[in-house]
């Protein structure tokens, strides 16, 4: 081989290991950073006037929010039905005590025109449970009256297709926050969320409908 031809075959080289292209036997990839999203539905069980978006499960209520904003309810989401329920799991990442709000559940919740009215709106609640291993659970103390500490209040403004608002800045992305601090958790990893507030929509669904949850505190789960 000419010189000539041995830099042109390194350049092609170096070029296809940078791009991620080529690797060698001996090197390690590099491990994926853990999201903020939820990763897994453990389980779900599904009430009255429940069901829209089953057929998009598990992937409709995992990943990023796609909000619909103040005015409107977002469409991608998964409705329980009155008294449904859904099991979550944070798989490679766990959710921790930190500063501030811990956790955000969103939901599709809009508020009547012009919006500026937080407390007049559609909305369809939802308790909030969460646990460390799945089998203790911890209950955010909730009023449906008040909203406090309601999954499904407010709107959810952050939208992974129409907008580059971070699902986790909590003045921004809107949904409901929750503080593991309230229950004095250090760590958890499964969220569970129940309906306990349902209405009917004009496409006939009902109860809860689920479009994302995040870990605004989040970290690397411990071997």
């Amino acid at each position: 081989m000419s010189k000539c031809s041995t830099i042109v075959f390194a350049v092609i080289i170096g070029s296809l290991v940078s791009r991620g292209w080529l690797t060698f036997a001996d090197e390690k990839p590099k491990p994926k950073k853990p999201t903020p999203f939820v990763d897994r539905v453990v389980s779900y069980q599904i009430g009255s006037g429940g069901g829209q978006g089953e057929d998009k499960l598990p992937k409709i209520v995992l990943g990023p929010p796609k909000g619909g904003g103040k005015l409107m309810a977002g469409k991608d989401v998964f409705s329980l039905g009155k008294d449904g329920v859904i099991t979550l799991e944070f798989v490679d990442n766990e959710v921790f005590d930190g500063k501030g709000p811990d956790l955000i559940v969103f939901e599709n919740p809009f508020l009547a025109e012009p919006g500026n009215d937080p407390t007049y709106g559609f909305f369809e609640l939802g308790k909030v449970e969460v646990s460390f291993d799945g089998i203790i659970w911890h209950e955010f103390s909730y009023d449906t009256a008040s909203k406090e500490n309601c999954a499904g209040y407010r709107p959810v403004i952050a939208n992974s297709e129409k907008n580059e608002i971070s699902p986790t800045d909590i003045k921004k992305a809107g949904g409901d926050h929750f503080d593991l601090k309230q229950l004095g958790l250090k760590v958890v990893r499964f969220v569970r969320i129940t309906d306990v507030q349902s209405f009917g929509g004009k496409d006939g669904s009902a109860g809860f409908d689920l479009d994302a949850v995040v870990a605004v505190n989040s970290r690397k789960r411990k071997p």
